[in-house]
């Protein structure tokens, strides 16, 4: 699968010198352009000649994926924006019409056998409610921040590039948590944190090493304290659930490229 992204040299970023002490001030930094899906390839998965077969996910470069990423991103924001104001967001909001749920009526247990009535369980769910939502809230900036998602995310990719793997992964966490566990919303105020940890808890999990803690922390904004209160919060979530596979991953891409044309 070809993917490409469109470079420009014309973007800029704050602090970049300073969050990488080796970048050479003297040479103009080339920066991928984000925002749109023009640049990406949309294939047909219904197509048995559009070779969409699981290990074709790596064939996306790593650009691409963080493209998609974003694009996700913004759309669940834009999504989550819109909900009248008062709604109940751990609960009373359902996924988009098109959304696919990234196969997950596979796992989920069939359950058979006797079923005993727990008297406690309203009380058990409300209280995880409420654990949730304080979790949640760990995400959220006092203000919007002040650079745009895409250039945070280029920001990231310059100083701590990710592989495609971590990018899609980070999606796939994010898409899960917000629209099949209902468990979180996407905000302006809180999308640039959870990209954050969504990456960082991703490369955790599926790349052997990593980069230091210090160095993702000052890159991403946060300190290192934050950065690790992030994380923890970010798994509590995902309830730790941070297995994915090629085919996880590819059904992510396809269903971003087809819910964002």
């Amino acid at each position: 699968m070809a993917t490409a992204v469109t470079q420009t040299t014309t973007m800029s970023m704050s602090q970049d010198t300073d969050s990488n002490p080796n970048a050479n001030a003297n040479s103009p930094p080339t920066i991928l352009k984000l925002g749109s899906t023009d640049n990406i390839d949309h294939h047909h998965p219904d197509d048995p000649d559009s070779s969409q077969t699981p290990a074709a996910v790596f064939d996306i470069s790593p650009e691409a994926a963080l493209q998609l990423l974003c694009l996700n991103i913004e759309r669940l924001g834009a999504y989550f924006t819109q909900k009248p104001a008062g709604t109940d967001e751990l609960h009373a909001h359902g996924p988009p019409r098109n959304y696919d749920t990234l196969a997950e009526d596979k796992f989920k247990a069939k359950a058979v056998g006797l079923h005993i009535k727990d008297s406690n369980a309203p009380l058990r769910a409300t209280e995880e409610a409420i654990q949730m939502a304080i979790l949640a809230k760990k995400f959220l900036s006092k203000k919007v921040p002040p650079i745009p998602l895409n250039e945070y995310l280029l920001r990231l990719h310059r100083y701590c590039p990710m592989s495609t793997a971590v990018y899609l992964a980070a999606s796939v966490y994010i898409s899960k948590m917000t629209l099949v566990e209902n468990v979180l919303s996407v905000l302006p105020k809180n999308m640039h944190r959870l990209v954050l940890a969504g990456i960082w808890v991703a490369s955790k999990a599926l790349e052997d090493l990593s980069y230091p803690h210090s160095r993702v922390a000052k890159v991403g904004g946060v300190s290192e304290q934050e950065l690790s209160k992030l994380e923890i919060s970010f798994c509590f979530l995902a309830d730790f659930e941070l297995r994915v596979d090629a085919q996880m991953l590819m059904n992510e891409a396809l269903r971003t490229q087809t819910t964002l044309k």
